[in-house]
């Protein structure tokens, strides 16, 4: 078999369309990426909206939570499986894992779970009661597939460890980027949302991007606020703060306003030109589990990213260069010292970060796996 005898049967059980967030970018990044080298054709929700990536969407769920019962689609999706001629199915999330399973049983055909987190220890850091329930059915569901594929290796080390699932089965399928090499036009970038902006070009620009409706995000502009910038302020740093993203509580966005270099932004309309004209990124995310794509895309734009030991996950370090520096959680005096030493040397990300995190080079990875499942 070859890539282009793959026929894929996606199940992504919510909407992802349009790209609102990290998880949703993940999702179909990596499906466009699979369906431009193979037929791959993603099952999800009525409401999703229609979009020009290379995989085909068919909208077959209801927005309703009783989507998620057991078994639920299994006849819709078996139809999409035999027109398509199926020969994997990947699961986005393991939620519908017992449909994923039932089709794959039928068909004859390998199944995938794609883990974006470790669901049920998520949820447990939420405080929900009923993550225990979540944890047997996500360990049932990932004992049974064929493989998973996680998002970062400490996910894929806490499953086999806690989930006794056989190492051959947990492959690292990382978040990725759609560049292929560092973005030009920095300083022009600059100069462009200087005068929108009315700040100066000529010191450091500092960022926080992300929805900031969700909590992990919401405290970590607490923690810039309350422990980072007045760190820097004490230290005399020349800086600008500018917190990107939508849903920003209104008691916060008071706060700032009393503050004379930290400016809310909102939703920003041109993220290239945003992403080109930062200097560093911000990431003092202590809480919310997976990769903080946000982090990826920074990298990706050759900024440095200064981040907590837990936001930092799924990041390879050996891939960043000097582009990634770490303070442990909590550390604020090393958190703010490392802004400092990355305003005052400043460093290129090497090239081995686009060989590993590349969009392209990860969709490849894991049309291998598959096409080994099967020979």
């Amino acid at each position: 078999m070859t890539a282009a005898a793959i026929d894929i049967l996606s199940i992504a059980p919510y909407v992802f369309l349009p790209l609102r967030n990290g998880g949703h970018q993940a999702i179909a990044k990596l499906h466009h990426y699979l369906g431009e080298r193979c037929n791959d054709n993603i099952v999800s929700t009525i409401n999703n909206i229609d979009s020009n990536f290379s995989f085909k969407l068919h909208k077959i769920f209801p927005g309703k939570r009783y989507r998620y019962l057991p078994y639920y689609g299994v006849k819709d999706m078996l139809r999409i499986a035999n027109e398509i001629n199926c020969t994997h199915i990947i699961c986005e999330h393991p939620y519908m894992a017992l449909s994923a399973m039932a089709i794959a049983k039928k068909l004859g055909v390998p199944w995938y779970i794609r883990s974006h987190n470790i669901e049920s220890q998520r949820y447990k850091a939420f405080g929900k009661s009923w993550w225990p329930v979540l944890q047997r059915y996500e360990r049932y569901a990932m004992l049974q597939a064929n493989g998973i594929f996680f998002i970062t290796q400490e996910d894929a080390d806490w499953a086999a460890e806690h989930f006794n699932v056989p190492r051959e089965k947990c492959h690292l399928v990382l978040f990725g980027c759609d560049l292929k090499a560092p973005p030009q036009g920095h300083h022009e970038a600059k100069d462009i949302l200087a005068k929108e902006l009315n700040i100066s070009p000529d010191v450091p620009w500092l960022y926080f991007l992300g929805a900031l409706e969700y909590s992990p995000n919401e405290e970590a502009v607490r923690y810039i606020i309350d422990e980072i910038q007045p760190r820097l302020k004490r230290a005399g740093v020349p800086h600008e703060i500018l917190i990107a993203g939508k849903g920003l509580d209104k008691s916060i966005q008071q706060q700032i306003a009393g503050i004379s270099n930290i400016r809310t932004l909102g939703f920003v309309q041109d993220l290239e030109v945003f992403l080109k004209a930062c200097d560093i990124m911000l990431n003092p995310v202590l809480k919310g589990g997976g990769i903080k794509t946000k982090a990826v895309e920074a990298l990706a734009y050759n900024k440095t990213v200064i981040s907590s030991t837990s936001g930092s996950a799924g990041l390879i370090q050996a891939y960043c260069g000097n582009k990634l520096l770490l303070a442990n959680d909590n550390n604020w005096d090393s958190f703010s010292e490392k802004v400092i030493e990355a305003i005052q040397q400043p460093t290129d990300i090497p090239s081995t970060f686009y060989d590993t995190y590349y969009h392209g080079a990860i969709a490849q990875k894991v049309i291998d796996i598959m096409l080994r499942d099967v020979n």
